[in-house]
């Protein structure tokens, strides 16, 4: 033998065990184990193999959430339901269709845009710059714009819009806020508007759609109502025309939208939205609870508590939408303030949110609602006080002259006829407007009036009332802006159709204080002449103003994104839907 055959142990081991055996064993020898085994222990080896994996695997999923975040990802679909079909998608025609509105704003890019908090952000625009004198805007637009079929936006679309916008054959809504603009092409991607005076809150006219200049040109002014375009529009915002479907009336009962590939801002990420057409709030509840849609547009605040219990989210926004009952003072008897006064008087406007609105709104006595900026709290309310308002209209000489339960007032010249206290209100079929004529119906009677409702579809009002001031009383709403520049609607400027002074009031010292609130650059200026254009109107009556109404927007809590806080128009729910998401992703 040779020494190194003959070579010992150390003392106390096993010579037939080398040592570190187990570190010696190769991938092989450990899969032979579990054959040495008995049942018993090949579990017991199972289960702390078993549970090692699982560890290890949970250790490195927490590891992987803490060093990444939830991302956006695109995918998914969006059906909102709606209780009125679509027209015209068209932002420079539209009206009262919250429905164009609504796909308006999805499709169609604006300069700017009020994000949740209230605040302008850049939209199509890149920046701005004013003059020292407050008469000139400069706006930059970006450069990586584009239309839905791939054309590039620039300047020439803006000037396009406004001068579309300005020109009577086209009838737009917008144009008053754009007479005496001038706009000015500096370049591919810049232009400039000048006014002929400063004009306070003109930043909000800028946050203006924009509509392509190679669409539209070659369609004339009068027929660009009726052109394919409405229905079947090419835009530059988050969502692109996909297709419609129409019943066998022909009218609109789908509408869809597709994600654009080439926004130019993060997103969109949902990938289709639908709006589906219903005829009843009834029918949008239970196409939620079915599943067939995602989300309801004004909800009424009686539904909110059923909606919320069938899983939806609810969001509760203030807007700064007013209505009213505008008095003609035309009209014989409504030219007497004792009884514009009583007629003010005699309306229980808590009772009647409740009984139309379900609570959803809160009384108001000024032009400008609470919350709003220039809202005077001083102004005194026109409590319900039917006692009051008999004994005012009896003092002013508004007697029940044949015993018929109704007031009349004795002529003021001898062999004259009594001139009645009948009053004939005009207002929409819409049917939060109807009941709540058919209420006030009820509260003037008791005070000895005659009172008449004329109910007409919203578009038919519009043409044969409101245009041509066809009316002795007009109950009805008003929009005012994020800055609620009372001009349009209280200036005697506007008494005619365009204009929106639908109260037919006027007063040098009304026009006055708006006039120098649009000039004003100090908003403590003009914030001081709002409220006393307000202490003004209340003393005139040439109005009754009954409710703010909140906006109730219901969704799925998996429509993540939504963030909601201050809307001027219910469509501007969609200012940021290009940052909705439903599905997600992890991201480092």
């Amino acid at each position: 033998m040779s020494t190194e055959e003959l070579k010992g142990s150390p003392p106390g081991e096993n010579p037939a065990v080398p040592a570190n055996s187990f570190r010696a064993l190769a991938f092989r020898d450990w899969l032979y184990i579990p054959h040495v085994l008995g049942r018993r222990e090949r579990a017991v080896l199972g289960f702390f193999v078993a549970l090692a994996i699982i560890s290890g695997s949970t250790a490195a999923s927490l590891a992987l959430f803490k060093l990444t975040q939830e991302a956006p990802k695109r995918g998914g679909v969006f059906r909102e339901g709606v209780a009125r079909a679509p027209e015209r998608i068209n932002p420079l025609f539209l009206s009262n269709n919250d429905t164009d509105r609504d796909i308006a704003a999805l499709i169609f890019s604006t300069l700017f845009y009020y994000d949740a908090d209230g605040a302008l952000k850049p939209g199509i625009a890149e920046g701005y710059s004013v003059s020292d004198d407050g008469k000139s805007y400069n706006v930059n637009l970006k450069k990586n714009v584009r239309w839905h079929d791939g054309a590039a936006l620039t300047a020439d679309d803006v000037v396009y819009t406004v001068k579309t916008i300005q020109d009577p054959a086209y009838k737009s809504f917008l144009r008053p806020n754009w007479q005496g603009v001038t706009i000015e092409r500096l370049g591919e991607y810049e232009v400039r508007f000048v006014l002929k005076q400063p004009y306070s809150p003109f930043l909000q006219n800028l946050v203006l759609p924009i509509i392509p200049q190679h669409i539209w040109k070659r369609i004339p002014g009068e027929a660009a109502t009726l052109a394919d375009a409405n229905l079947r529009p090419i835009g530059s915002g988050p969502y692109l025309f996909a297709g419609f479907e129409k019943n066998k009336d022909g009218i609109i009962t789908s509408y869809r939208l597709e994600a654009a590939t080439n926004f130019y801002l993060a997103g969109p990420y949902i990938e289709t939205i639908e709006f589906k057409l219903y005829d009843t709030e009834e029918q949008l509840i239970r196409a939620y609870q079915g599943g067939e849609i995602d989300g309801i547009n004004a909800l009424s605040a009686k539904n909110i508590e059923r909606v919320k219990n069938l899983g939806a989210t609810v969001s509760n926004i203030r807007i700064p939408r007013i209505f009213a009952i505008f008095l003609n003072e035309a009209h014989p008897a409504l030219a007497d303030r004792a009884v514009r006064q009583a007629l003010a008087w005699s309306i229980p406007r808590k009772d009647l949110i409740t009984k139309v609105l379900g609570g959803g709104a809160i009384e108001i006595d000024s032009p400008i609602p609470p919350g709003t900026f220039g809202y005077n709290a001083d102004i005194p309310s026109a409590d319900f006080n039917l006692e009051k308002a008999s004994s005012t209209l009896a003092k002013a000489g508004w007697q029940d002259l044949d015993g018929d339960g109704l007031r009349e007032k004795k002529p003021a010249k001898k062999g004259g006829a009594p001139t009645p206290l009948k009053i004939t209100i005009a207002t929409s079929d819409w049917r939060d407007l109807a009941e709540t004529a058919n209420l006030i119906k009820e509260y003037w009677t008791k005070i000895g009036a005659e009172v008449e409702i004329r109910t007409l579809p919203v578009n038919e009002l519009e043409s044969a009332v409101i245009r041509p001031r066809a009316y002795d009383a007009l109950l009805f709403g008003e929009i005012l802006g994020h800055d609620p520049d009372p001009f349009a609607f209280w200036h005697s400027s506007q008494l005619k159709d365009p204009g929106l002074n639908i109260a037919l009031y006027h007063s040098k010292k009304v026009d006055t204080l708006l006039e120098e609130a649009r000039r004003a650059t100090d908003r403590g200026q003009v914030e001081a002449n709002y409220k006393e254009f307000q202490k003004i109107i209340a003393e005139d009556f040439p109005a009754i103003f009954l409710y703010s109404p909140a906006y109730f927007y219901a969704t799925r809590p998996t429509i993540r994104g939504i963030n909601l806080k201050t809307l001027v128009l219910p469509s501007e729910r969609f200012a940021e839907t290009h940052l909705w998401h439903i599905k997600t992703k992890r991201v480092f």
